[in-house]
């Protein structure tokens, strides 16, 4: 399945490559200028769109912060608050934009206080002009469990994962298909070390100010016992100063790897919960 989906994802790139290319060659041919074809920004609000993350990078010399915050199951009822008395997870993370195409950052989440270290870099950039008719780009992440007591060694607590994010913004509305895969060094009980799945999401502009967007993450192959694929759906608000993002996700997992392995709610059943998320970038240079 791994060797199928990489062969999967390396087509997929000779395609868009191909018609990048073919773009390109038309572009020049009609003698237009180089830097007047500027990329395309926004194609999504934020680094991470609801759980997965996206093709938009953090700019030179910014520093992104963002706070992720999930509570339990809406459907708890007022006894429990519509899942707000129940145990919330939340990530608190950081990205700084080395290059307007490289990023670095970290985070740390409630459950198994997962510390994740990550990349991303962006190998084709949608222009306005069309002649890069899409944004590509690639994620990698460790992640690590950082719970004491549990009876690990370092290397057993371990976790790594690999996106590749293909999208296209269309006027107000933005697709993007993710290809993915994740390992787990030490898997607990009946779980798989490896798993791929194929993220599928979309932002569609209300105005300057809303926008809608949503995800799924079907699992492609084998699953760990009694996950289900994870879905959410969320409202969008730019603040000026912020990205601020109302969901209502299955998963209460961070971090793509997490919400592949541990999601064991059906969204389309009813099983879903209330969520924020925060995006505040900050300029640090010159």
């Amino acid at each position: 399945m791994i060797r199928s989906l990489t062969r999967f994802t390396f087509y997929l790139l000779f395609l868009i490559l191909g018609t990048s290319f073919s773009y390109t060659a038309e572009a020049q041919l009609q003698r237009e200028r180089v830097d007047t074809d500027q990329p395309v920004e926004d194609i999504f609000w934020a680094p991470v769109n609801i759980g997965i993350s996206t093709v938009d990078n953090v700019p030179s010399k910014n520093l992104n912060t963002s706070v992720i915050h999930t509570f339990g199951l809406i459907n708890g009822g007022i006894d429990r608050f519509f899942g707000m008395d129940d145990g919330a997870n939340t990530r608190i993370g950081l990205e700084y934009g080395i290059t307007d195409r490289f990023s670095v950052g970290m985070g740390r989440m409630t459950f198994n206080k997962v510390v994740d270290i990550n990349s991303k870099i962006n190998l084709l950039r949608q222009t306005e002009t069309g002649s890069t008719p899409v944004d590509l780009a690639v994620k990698i992440s460790t992640g690590i469990n950082t719970t004491s007591g549990i009876g690990l060694e370092f290397s057993d607590r371990l976790s790594y994962f690999t996106s590749l994010k293909i999208a296209r913004k269309m006027e107000a509305l933005s697709l993007q298909i993710t290809p993915m895969a994740a390992y787990f060094n030490s898997p607990s009980g009946a779980n798989l070390n490896r798993l791929l799945g194929l993220g599928l999401l979309f932002n569609y502009e209300l105005n300057d100010r809303f926008a809608i967007s949503g995800e799924y993450l079907p699992i492609l192959g084998d699953r760990n016992p009694g996950t289900h694929n994870a879905a959410a759906i969320a409202l969008n608000i730019y603040t000026g100063g912020h990205i601020f993002q109302i969901f209502l996700a299955s998963s209460q997992w961070h971090n793509e790897q997490y919400i592949m392995a541990f999601n064991r709610d059906r969204f389309w059943e009813g099983d879903f919960r209330f969520g924020f998320n925060i995006h505040r970038i900050f300029g640090l240079g010159s």
